[in-house]
């Protein structure tokens, strides 16, 4: 038995880790305003997306992996001589790629495909690939595997700030959050995920507080577990989210807290001036920013 593991681009893990574990990635793609359509993290990044985020009148839509692309994906696992691929993807709940998966899966003769929904987004989803390679490394089958990252997704979640909630309400990626539209005047929206699916937490009315909210939420959380991962995602706001990401190492010097960022895909739902802060009661190990 070889095992492989595979993710899609909105996992926003580092390159050096993709290679090192030999992680296929299979890119989302966005489509601008003017119909130039690019892959995630292939022919656009995230501080050039910004910049045109910044600039544009209109949301860029966002698409699910191709379904050859994935097929591809498997057959290259499968003639590298692998004989099971564990495929880790964003939330169902927000994006059909894991159904793709599936049905990619049931066209690909030789390997045996487990595509899994991490029901999150962005370096929490990434945390479960890490946590199977981790998995295999240690000779684990690929039903312990998977029993492990179900028990792993029941004690994982995620806070976030945005500055309105245009973004995330046009593109439908939000649920429960129709009396809060229009209604919002200075507040700022916390959100979490659950269930798979952004939903509303809380109108707080400044940023400061919000962030202090999610700081406190994402503690209370880990506080939870004996050796907890503290994800601190940052967003076009550099300053914002390094300061963030300090005071929660100054806050829990005894907790694995990480620093990863928002690409493209996600951050064209969740607008300008966003953050988030995941939790996950696994050990994570991921690189200092220096070390990327």
């Amino acid at each position: 038995m070889k095992i492989a593991v595979m993710t899609d681009s909105t996992s926003y893990i580092p390159q050096s880790i993709l290679k090192k574990h030999h992680i296929r990635t299979v890119p989302l793609s966005i489509t601008l305003e003017n119909g130039e359509n690019y892959k995630e993290n292939e022919t656009i990044f995230a501080d050039e997306f910004f910049s045109i985020l910044e600039q544009s009148e209109t949301i860029p839509t966002t698409s699910q992996p191709a379904i050859g692309e994935m097929i591809r994906a498997y057959e290259a696992y499968r003639d590298e001589g692998y004989t099971d691929v564990i495929v880790v993807h964003l939330s169902s709940g927000i994006s059909g790629a894991y159904q793709t998966a599936i049905q990619a899966a049931d066209m690909v003769e030789g390997i045996n495909v487990f595509p899994f929904d991490s029901k999150i987004a962005c370096l929490p989803e990434g945390a479960f690939a890490l946590r199977a390679i981790e998995l295999i490394e240690a000779g684990k089958e690929v039903q312990e595997i998977l029993a492990d990252l179900e028990a792993m997704r029941e004690n994982t979640g995620a806070y976030l700030v945005v500055d309105d909630l245009k973004n995330l309400h046009k593109s439908g990626r939000i649920t429960g959050a129709q009396a809060w539209i229009g209604n919002l005047l200075k507040m700022k929206p916390v959100l979490t995920f659950e269930d798979g699916l952004i939903v509303p937490y809380e109108k707080v009315r400044t940023k400061k507080r919000a962030l202090k909210l999610i700081e406190d939420k994402a503690i209370e959380l880990a506080n939870q577990y004996e050796d907890p991962t503290i994800m601190i995602i940052g967003g076009d706001n550099k300053e914002e989210s390094h300061r963030v990401y300090q005071e929660m190492i100054e806050r829990c010097p005894d907790k694995n807290v990480v620093f990863s960022e928002f690409g493209p895909v996600i951050s064209s739902h969740l607008g300008l001036g966003s953050l988030g802060i995941g939790v996950t009661d696994r050990h994570i190990d991921f690189p200092a920013e220096d070390e990327k």
